[in-house]
């Protein structure tokens, strides 16, 4: 690239008029000599007048930031005099508060709504709305679907604004007062929870508030680390000190890192104890991170693919607390062979990772569709399904002893989840009503190699979707259609279980009560 520099201008007047190089100027007889005294005098009068003129700019200039500097000191000045601090009102909306200057700050004022009326209680202490009206956000389409065929009415997503600068834009709607306070089912996200609580006595809402805080795995670790039917966990680089210590004692064990808030199997990868790949992605990272000992002798379906459970507990009620583990689940398989030597640098989340998500992407296709020998087509089963096919195949498999074991985690899980202190104080100390939160919780179930069963993850929104049956490929999938039963049919039994409302429908799955011991207070 060429630059042309313009030679001509260089910042200096060289005109003839002024010219110190004219040869008329030297000479005493020369009659421009006097043209150019005159025109000297000129440029000076000008100049003068240009330095003028941008002196009062400069001036007018500063005074304007000035002003402006000045505008901000006092509004400073006068919000730290006086300070308006929001608290609810007992519909919602908010109150003003005068904090004058030098007072304590006050603790935040949640609003107080007094508990429904026994007459409008179901048998399991839930608010049933009269009118049977419900709030669900659109990407919730099979629940709306299932909702909707029982008779309730859709009156669209719980913030009319969308998910828009969500949740935010929710609770400016709460703030202003505009959120719906009519009696509603609000099938909800677990933000929602959080700004619904306490709003009002006649809202049915789908989430116990927080209980996503309470699940983060770093949360988990600590919850469940006691029970033997949860692989050991730490949270790095903050154990990194027990972690090591654990290592050295046990020297051939595979470990699963998990990102803190992770969820669809995203993001994890599986490294042997004392590899290169191991102290250098795992024992050098700085940012907080999860790490669980990882079940290196899986059970394998058919001898080839590794699966997890994906089971559905109920909690009715908070307090005290009251919940169920559903008698029905599904199974989501791995669409690749097992292979522990598939790690690290090498890793093959579809060999490990068995999640329906990332088993359905676009990429492994090919694998999805393939007849895979005892799994067929596809990734997802009905537990039905795999114990005809382990009554077949496995003798030594026990079905009884599956749901005893598997009723023992779900009721540790239940304890230790719904008395946790995120869900504790929003139902102490933040205005929540017992009678007007369920919720509908995934636990995520292995099986090793000697039939053992154990939990890796608890989840809110436990995945109630729709799968198409109708595969890429064109091919009708009938295990698909009883794995969308399976999902209609905790959505249907659950309501039903609540005494929402008076819809007769065949129960599809058992609810086994959980016989939980309710923690003193101390």
């Amino acid at each position: 690239m060429t630059t042309n520099i313009d030679t001509t201008s260089t910042g200096m007047d060289d005109s003839p008029a002024v010219s110190m190089d004219c040869s008329p100027a030297v000479s005493m007889d020369c009659s421009p000599a006097p043209i150019i005294e005159e025109t000297e005098t000129t440029v000076t009068n000008i100049n003068t007048s240009i330095i003028r003129s941008v002196k009062k700019i400069k001036q007018k200039i500063i005074q304007s930031k000035v002003s402006k500097v000045q505008k901000k000191v006092t509004k400073k000045k006068i919000s730290k005099i006086t300070k308006k601090k929001s608290a609810f009102n007992k519909n919602g909306t908010f109150r003003k508060v005068n904090t004058a200057k030098g007072q304590k700050k006050e603790k935040k004022v949640y609003p107080v709504v007094d508990p429904p009326n026994a007459e409008d209680l179901s048998s399991e202490n839930k608010y049933v709305p009269k009118e049977k009206r419900f709030r669900a956000w659109k990407c919730d389409d099979y629940v709306i679907k299932i909702l909707k065929k029982r008779g309730w009415t859709y009156v669209g997503e719980p913030s009319d604004a969308g998910r828009d600068d969500y949740p935010e834009s929710m609770k400016d709607l709460k703030n202003k007062g505009k959120l719906d306070m009519a009696e509603c089912l609000y099938w909800a996200d677990d933000d929602d929870a959080r700004i619904l609580q306490g709003m009002a006595n006649n809202h049915v809402i789908s989430c116990l508030p927080n209980a996503d805080k309470a699940l983060t795995k770093v949360y988990q670790q600590q919850m469940f680390n006691e029970f033997e039917w949860f692989p050991t966990c730490w949270t790095l680089p903050k154990e990194k000190e027990s972690f090591l210590k654990y290592v050295n004692e046990h020297a051939e064990s595979w470990y699963i890192c998990k990102p803190r808030n992770s969820y669809g199997g995203f993001g994890m990868c599986v490294y042997k104890a004392n590899s290169d790949d191991f102290k250098k992605c795992l024992l050098d990272r700085k940012c907080e991170f999860v790490v669980q000992e990882y079940m290196h002798n899986p059970y394998l379906f058919a001898g080839i693919y590794k699966f997890h459970f994906r089971c559905y507990m109920l909690v009715s009620n908070a307090r005290p607390l009251k919940s169920y583990l559903w008698k029905d689940t599904q199974i989501q398989f791995s669409t690749h062979k097992f292979d522990i030597t598939q790690i690290e640098s090498n890793f093959n989340k579809y060999s490990h990772i068995t999640n329906y998500k990332v088993n359905n992407e676009k990429k492994n296709r090919a694998y999805l569709l393939q007849d895979k020998p005892g799994v067929g087509k596809g990734s997802e089963w009905p537990i039905s399904m795999f114990f005809d096919y382990m009554k077949e195949h496995d003798k030594e498999f026990d079905e009884e002893k599956f749901w005893v074991d598997l009723t023992e985690i779900a009721t540790k899980v239940a304890e230790k989840l719904v008395y946790s202190p995120h869900i504790t104080r929003s139902f102490e100390k933040k205005g929540a009503l017992v009678t007007n939160h369920f919720e509908i919780y995934g636990l995520d179930i292995i099986m090793d190699e000697h039939r053992n069963i154990m939990l890796t993850e608890a989840n809110t929104q436990p995945g109630l979707d729709w799968t198409d049956p109708k595969m890429s490929d064109g091919t009708f999938n009938s295990t698909i259609v009883k794995a969308n039963d399976i999902t209609e049919g905790i959505v249907n039994d659950s309501i039903t279980k609540l005494g929402l409302d008076d819809f007769k429908v065949p129960q599809f799955g058992e609810f086994i009560l959980l016989k939980t011991n309710v923690p003193e207070k101390k």
